[in-house]
């Protein structure tokens, strides 16, 4: 170091010079690695500073080591790098394949793994696409081992989808799966296997099933149970266990038929209609799917008809409830079924015109012209058409008197029933034209004897004896069985009690003014000069049972006193005999009695 350089370096320990530029990594890194030994030492920055401006070569050495050292540390950061990321790319599982874009250029440890996904499901679409994945892989396959384990388990279970399918009874379907099982498959040949044995056993099982139809046929039910015996040995649960149930079933339903039928042969052999209603009704419950019921279907075919001919009949008798009646009980699934709705229309038909109504008749005109003219009911109908044609012409006839009637006036009267004598006794409506008639004539008698009464009515208000005598006289002028008789009557008797009344009224008036005069007797003897059954009879002998009365009271009293006298001296005995002679039918009668019975009582023991 020069002196010229000395003065510098003094300055530099109280303001410190800019270093050289080549020294900027020296004194950074002495700062940083070489601080604790200079600490140690206890060297001052100016003598450190001194030294290495001293020795160059050593300053040019320490930083070719510290820049190898950086670079050697930069190269091991940087493998060390590598290293964890290599460990970390072999640890880390790699990302699921997406199985909805599998396509051709996917790995196969894609295509497997997207295999088992779809198999999971249990599905059998999804098991035979698993299966289609792998089912071509050679054995050179470095999956191969794999696949064929995945295989054998896919294909048992399409084999077992096929067995359930099998036992459900869908032998084409349970076919068509068994056959889906490729032949790379382990379990092809058990596959091969299993569809055989299923033919094997279809065909001897539909021919024994075959045999039971043909025994149920005939109603051979010892041979269709010794079928249904061979078919339950078979192995096939379908067969031996579904459909020998299904077939027992047929069996029992077929056993039941053939009662049923003969129940109602047993029942239509009476030829009785109720009997033959119920063989009709028991056969129609036969099973539409048992091989009886074409046997029933004739049986009923010829019990209907022996009903339609009883209903034929019924409708000449005009019974139609009758015809309506049998009728309803032709079931729907018989070839008279038609034929029996046809007489049921012509029954209800004939049921309307017995209300008798215009209205009715035309609507039973309407049916019957409503039946096709093939129907055996046809000419039945049309016969009865033609008579209810009639009828209702004169039901038109008859209705117009009745609206002339209807106003109750006596010449409309006669003219109604001048236009009911129009219809001649050969028509329908005869009967009814002349009940018609009887009731309008009866209605103009009526009208006559109310004139007549009311003139009868009119005499009578004045009241008098003589005016109520032209009444009564007026009255007799209806006769016995005119309409008004009965009234008249007892117009005719209302008028006799008032004439009676004015008759005899003064001869009671009469006997009361001598009773009150104290002429009992007077009064007596003139209040039985009313007779009986005049209307003041009664009133009459009820004033003379009271002036009687008074007349036994007067005689008896002093009969009654003289025995109360002697009572009251104790002669109790005497008194007894003396008011025993009131006799019974004397007014003092029931008194005497009494004071007899309290005289008794005083004396007991006697």
């Amino acid at each position: 170091m020069s002196k010229q350089d000395l003065p510098r370096f003094h300055l530099h320990t109280s303001q410190p010079a800019r270093p050289p530029r080549g020294h900027k990594l020296v004194i950074r890194l002495a700062r940083g690695s070489k601080a604790s030994s200079l600490a140690e030492t206890g060297q001052s920055n100016a003598e450190v500073f001194t030294d290495r401006h001293s020795n160059p070569a050593r300053v040019r050495r320490q930083r070719e080591f510290w820049q190898w050292s950086l670079l050697w540390l930069m190269i091991v950061s940087v493998i060390g790098s590598m290293v964890i990321g290599g460990i970390l790319l072999l640890t880390k599982l790699p990302p699921p394949a997406n199985c909805e874009r599998i396509s051709p250029l996917s790995t196969d440890s894609e295509r497997i793994y997207c295999a088992q996904l779809a198999a999971q499901s249990g599905e059998f679409e999804q098991l035979l696409e698993a299966i289609a994945i792998v089912q071509y892989w050679s054995p050179n396959h470095s999956l191969y081992p794999q696949a064929q384990e995945l295989l054998r388990e896919w294909s048992e279970m399409v084999l077992q989808f096929a067995r359930d399918t099998l036992n459900q009874g869908n032998y084409g379907d349970a076919l068509n799966m068994a056959m889906q099982i490729p032949v790379s498959s382990p379990l092809y040949p058990e596959a091969q296997a299993q569809i055989a044995t299923w033919k094997q056993e279809r065909i001897q099982a539909q021919a024994i099933v075959s045999q039971f139809q043909d025994a149920l046929k005939v109603q051979n039910w010892q041979q269709a149970a010794q079928l249904m015996t061979q078919l339950s040995r078979l192995n096939d649960p379908y067969w031996s266990v579904s459909r020998y149930d299904s077939l027992m079933k047929q069996l029992a339903a077929e056993k039941e038929a053939w009662t049923q039928l003969q129940e109602a042969r047993d029942l239509a052999k009476s030829n009785q209609l109720s009997q033959i209603k119920l063989a009709i009704a028991l056969a129609a419950k036969v099973d539409p799917n048992s091989y009886i019921k074409a046997q029933a279907q004739s049986d009923l075919s010829n019990w209907s008809r022996t009903l339609l001919q009883i209903a034929a009949a019924r409708c000449q008798n005009q019974d139609y409830q009758g015809v309506i009646d049998i009728a309803q009980g032709i079931p729907i699934n018989t070839s008279l079924y038609q034929e029996a709705q046809d007489w049921l229309r012509l029954g209800r038909a004939g049921k309307l015109v017995q209300q008798n109504t215009i209205l009715a008749f035309i609507d039973a005109l309407t049916a019957v012209r409503q039946l096709d003219a093939k129907s055996p009911v046809q000419k039945p109908a049309a016969a009865q058409a033609v008579q209810w044609e009639a009828q209702l012409q004169d039901r038109l006839q008859l209705s117009l008197a009745q609206m002339t009637a209807s106003f109750e006036q006596r010449p409309l009267l006669q003219m109604a029933i001048e236009q009911a004598t129009l219809i001649t006794p050969d028509r329908p409506q005869r009967i009814r034209s002349q009940t018609y008639i009887a009731q309008w004539r009866k209605q103009i008698q009526q009208i006559d004897d109310r004139n007549t009464l009311r003139i009868a009515q009119q005499l009578a208000a004045g009241g008098t004896i003589d005016q109520l005598n032209a009444a009564v006289a007026q009255a007799r002028k209806i006769e016995l069985g005119q309409p008004l008789r009965i009234e008249a009557q007892s117009a005719i008797a209302k008028w006799n009690r008032q004439i009676e009344t004015l008759e005899d009224q003064p001869i009671l008036d009469l006997a009361r003014a001598f009773a009150q005069r104290r002429d009992l007797i007077a009064a007596i003897s003139t209040a039985n000069q009313i007779r009986p059954g005049r209307m003041l009879y009664a009133e009459s002998q009820a004033a003379i049972a009271q002036w009687v009365a008074q007349i036994q009271t007067a005689q008896d009293r002093p009969i009654l006193e003289a025995a109360a006298a002697l009572a009251a001296q104790g002669r109790f005995d005497a008194a007894i005999a003396t008011a025993a002679q009131i006799p019974p039918e004397r007014a003092l009668y029931q008194q005497a009695q009494a004071a007899i019975a309290f005289w008794k009582s005083q004396f007991p023991n006697q």
